[in-house]
């Protein structure tokens, strides 16, 4: 009795966040077309650690269901100027991030990811993993960054595993993350755009176009 009553309890606050959010024109924003269909939502940033790199990273958060964006754009010389950068597949990223010597690596590194729950509660997501694109910083100061982009994502697929699924493994745990990423928190409950706690990739792929994106985040206050 107990468990489903703090289960009413987080869907009504969930329903609240969800319609606050439905009420307003975002001051900072990602917005662009998901294979043709207009995506808009609020951004942030990001505060996640990197050393040796100057690491910005902002993300757009929709819930129920979830459907984000994310941005995350590394500086490895100098510090990050107007202008536009090539957007990379994870693995390309890595291969630069272990190369020896600084001045083999590109100096500025741009991922862009895509996420979205296809079935409630977790049990279901279609990712779109970065990999090839252009990103445009029209303009960045040390609190704020503005600009344009269009990315091509490899499209990836993830399952609630059946042992979870049975269980009802996660689902409180899903529904407080919602809550707190709707309440601004998404930088707490998240550190990358893929992690879908009780999942398993399926082999299925297929292919994300982001097009006409673009985004603007002021965190000076």
């Amino acid at each position: 009795m107990k468990f489903l009553k703090h289960q009413t309890v987080l869907f009504t606050l969930m329903l609240v966040f969800v319609f606050q959010s439905q009420a307003q024109e975002y001051k900072n924003y990602i917005s662009c077309l998901v294979d043709g269909n207009e995506y808009h939502a609020e951004a942030r940033r990001l505060k996640l650690p990197f050393k040796n790199v100057d690491y910005l990273a902002v993300a757009a958060f929709k819930v129920n269901p979830d459907v984000q964006v994310w941005i995350r754009i590394f500086a490895f010389k100098d510090e990050l100027k107007p202008g536009t950068y090539q957007i990379v597949s994870e693995e390309d990223f890595n291969k630069s991030a272990k190369k020896k010597k600084k001045k083999e690596i590109d100096p500025v590194i741009v991922l862009v990811d895509y996420t979205e729950e296809t079935s409630k509660l977790g049990h279901g997501y279609h990712d779109g993993e970065s990999l090839s694109g252009t990103l445009t910083v029209e303009s960045v100061t040390p609190t704020s960054i503005s600009g344009t982009f269009k990315a091509t994502l490899k499209g990836v697929y993830y399952k609630k595993k059946a042992l979870a699924k049975i269980s009802g493994s996660g689902i409180q745990s899903n529904i407080e993350r919602k809550i707190l990423t709707q309440a601004g928190a998404g930088m707490v409950v998240q550190g990358h755009p893929h992690e879908h706690p009780n999942t398993r990739k399926t082999k299925e792929t297929d292919t994300i176009i982001l097009s006409d994106g673009r985004f603007s985040v002021d965190w000076s206050e």
